[in-house]
């Protein structure tokens, strides 16, 4: 747009790219800033992490009230013997 609200933005092109770069160097300098410190890495301890299992069937809102992931989440949690399992 050459013109907003009866001003003009920008002169050319490159006064465009120029504006928008140190726009967007501005931006990372604000976002790097507060966080430049140094962490002890001594201080992190070695342990297991565990994660839940989550049943995909009841994951979300839409799944725990369909009647067809029921049925799916029932069939899998009663799984019927043929007495090939082992």
């Amino acid at each position: 747009a050459e013109f907003m609200n009866n001003r003009r933005l920008f002169n050319d092109k490159d006064e465009l790219e120029s504006s928008m770069f140190n726009y967007i160097n501005l931006k990372k300098e604000k976002q790097e800033s507060p966080y430049k410190t140094k962490v002890d890495l001594s201080s992190f301890e070695d342990e297991t992490i565990k994660i839940e299992y989550k049943d995909y069937y009841f994951s979300n809102v839409i799944a725990r009230s369909s009647k067809t992931m029921l049925n799916c989440n029932n069939s899998k949690l009663e799984v019927k013997r043929t007495g090939t399992e082992g």
